[in-house]
């Protein structure tokens, strides 16, 4: 065969193939048109729905009316009758408060000195011993001795409960805070002005001055 015959058998074969690539071509396109047709449809959807919700929320405020001059009224009324209704439960509250706060005083008035009762009551027992015995015993010795233990027991008991003694020393500094001058006396064995003598023990509570030291100061010698 000829190079003529062989050229004019190829030849047709090659226009055969050339239509379908042009076909795919044009069908590519044809779906790419057609998905961005779909995604501006699905935008413009978008925009519509959200335009509508916001048309019907404007026309839900629009529907929602002002109150009338009535209905104004009642809600007042509604809300001045929960106020006093609440004004009435704080008053009863706190009328049951005050009540329960002036028994538990009164309890504690009438029942704070049990405590400080139930330990005096030991020394009151051994005073009665003491008074006793020594009216069965004539040694003034034996008396002298019950009498100082029951002091001592005494002492410890005011202790125990927050009593101090207030017993300043002859020559101490006098002070107006814990101590009460009744008597001023020339001396020349302290300084002037200086406690001289005491008179009466003083007390205090819990640091808290219950009665002041009784006292003698130094005066002058020439008054």
């Amino acid at each position: 065969m000829s190079d003529a015959e062989e050229k004019d058998i190829n030849e047709p074969g090659e226009t055969d193939f050339a239509p379908e690539s042009v076909e795919a071509t044009d069908e590519s396109e044809a779906a790419g048109e057609e998905a961005a047709g779909e995604e501006a449809a699905g935008e413009e959807a978008a925009g519509e729905e959200a335009a509508g919700e916001e048309a019907a929320g404007e026309e839900a405020v629009a529907e929602k009316k002002p109150l009338t001059i009535e209905e104004q009224l009642e809600e007042a009324k509604a809300r001045a009758d929960e106020n006093y209704q609440n004004y009435l439960r704080s008053v009863a509250a706190l009328d049951t408060y005050k009540r329960r706060v002036i028994r538990e005083k009164d309890d504690l008035r009438q029942y704070a000195l049990s405590g400080l009762l139930e330990s005096v009551l030991p020394v009151y027992d051994n005073m009665a011993l003491g008074l006793m015995s020594a009216e069965q015993d004539s040694d003034p010795k034996v008396v002298v001795q019950g009498i100082q233990m029951v002091l001592a027991q005494f002492k410890s008991v005011l202790e125990e409960n927050g009593i101090e003694e207030i017993v300043p020393a002859k020559g101490a500094a006098f002070d107006h805070n814990h101590h009460e001058a009744v008597q001023s006396q020339p001396s020349s064995e302290v300084e002037e002005g200086a406690i001289l003598q005491l008179i009466r023990k003083g007390f205090m509570l819990n640091g808290r001055l219950v009665r002041p030291a009784t006292v003698i100061v130094a005066g002058e010698e020439g008054e």
